[in-house]
């Protein structure tokens, strides 16, 4: 099943006004406008889905595919595929998990791997990642190994780790075994393994392989040469860790030890005593909130790429907003993040945040051809509804849709857009229309 649900409001069609727009023009899209399309491309054969649902016309409901694989689904957007992770119950017994890997394009199954056992009664919490522009998942789990009646055994984080372009049936994992207690995150450039301590561990999806890192021992600053007091390690670069600090010492900033600061980074106009943060997306990118400009009531905002401290690209916004999830194009052009869209390649985006005559909006998956879907949140009192709306970054044209009903892809990817069906259970693939 799904983690994540859409909502589905009465929507009409009118132009939303953007708290700051830098994005360029270019062609319409062919999904410009709302509706759905239900026949085939011309001199496509139809071969219609069972499932036949509202979606936005880019895509074309008169083919696709479609699968009722039990499990959670994980979109893969650089290896046009989807993942199916669930409880293998007749593999190897209650507990045991495994993936199943759909090409994204026809629903063939690529590969299925041997089934996971977690550590312990424990959780098998699941982590996509891209890492040198290939992708990853990873299952992982902390307790004990190695014991028996006489021996207590040792704590471990184990690690099973699957590249995504694997094939056949019972693909093995790389297996790594991290001595200790400790959790596990994708720190952007590999996994970190780290119990808060005085030592992070990072491990290199491809091989396995470890590199243990002492918090104390990374170069400070050069403006803050105490700042070792209150560190921390936020993510993992190709160039070593990415550091900062706690809320509980007087320094803003974060930087790569031996390599760029915030301070280097910090857009024309940004607030030098503003606190900027940082999040890690993937595959060593960064989204930096800097705060607001010192001449205006505008957030800076930049996506940054965390290896060499380049800035991709900037936007100001007028407004506020919460950052919520990230979602990048499969071909890693545009970032959707929150109320943001950024064209990486053209170093620019647009947002649409709350404002006194706005309200925002939360994209929640984007085309290469950026086009952005997302929903526009108004609140009444506690509640609050979703419209769901369409952006062409290629036009700066955003719009809402006509119906109800219109339901948008949880992934897209290898030209086919990814959808979720909650009353049957099933997910459908539609290819986009021509």
């Amino acid at each position: 099943m799904r983690t994540t649900g859409w909502i589905a409001c009465v929507a009409v069609v009118v132009a939303l006004p953007a708290g700051c727009s830098d994005s360029g023009g270019g062609e319409e899209s062919p999904g410009a406008n709302g509706g759905k399309r239900t026949g085939p491309s011309p001199g496509a054969e139809a071969t219609p889905p069972g499932t036949q649902l509202e979606v936005p016309a880019l895509y074309d409901t008169g083919r696709g595919w479609e699968s009722t694989e039990e499990g959670t689904q994980l979109v893969l957007p650089r290896s046009g595929a989807v993942a199916v992770h669930g409880e293998r119950q007749g593999e190897g017994g209650p507990g045991e998990h495994g993936f199943t890997v759909l090409d994204a394009a026809t629903g063939e199954k690529r590969w299925s791997s041997v089934p996971v056992s977690p550590l312990g009664n424990t959780d098998l919490p699941v982590i996509r990642m891209t890492v040198d522009g290939k992708e990853y998942l990873a299952a992982w789990s902390s307790g004990t190994t190695d014991a028996d009646a006489v021996n207590r055994g040792k704590e471990v984080v184990a690690l099973d780790i699957f590249p995504v372009d694997a094939s056949g049936e019972g693909v093995r994992p790389v297996h790594v075994e991290v001595p200790g207690e400790g959790k596990v995150r994708g720190g952007g450039a590999g996994l970190l393994v780290s119990d808060g301590g005085d030592t992070v561990v990072a491990v290199d999806p491809a091989t396995g392989d470890t590199t243990e890192y002492g918090v104390g021992d990374q170069e400070p600053p050069a403006d803050c040469p105490e700042c070792e007091s209150s560190w921390e390690v936020q993510g993992l670069t190709d160039n070593g860790l990415l550091m900062g600090t706690s809320v509980d010492i007087d320094y803003d900033g974060f930087w790569v030890p031996g390599g760029w600061t915030a301070a280097d980074l910090r857009p024309k106009g940004a607030d030098p005593e503003a606190s900027p943060i940082a999040q890690v997306i993937a595959d060593d990118l960064l989204v930096v909130d800097w705060g607001r400009e010192r001449t205006s009531d505008a957030v800076v905002w930049s996506a940054v790429d965390s290896a060499s401290g380049e800035t991709l690209a900037t936007v100001r916004c007028k407004g506020d907003s919460t950052p919520i999830d990230d979602h990048l194009s499969a071909d890693g052009r545009y970032l959707a993040h929150g109320g943001r869209v950024f064209d990486l390649e053209e170093g620019t985006g647009v947002c649409y945040e709350r404002t006194d005559s706005t309200n925002p909006v939360e994209f929640q998956t984007v085309t290469d051809e950026g086009v952005a879907f997302g929903y526009a949140i108004t609140s009444e009192g506690f509640s609050s509804a979703g419209t769901p709306v369409q952006l062409d970054m290629r036009t700066g044209k955003i719009e809402e849709f006509d119906d109800v009903n219109t339901e948008f892809p949880f992934g897209d990817t290898a030209g086919f857009g990814l959808f979720w069906d909650e009353a049957s259970n099933t997910m459908v693939a539609y290819p986009r229309a021509s």
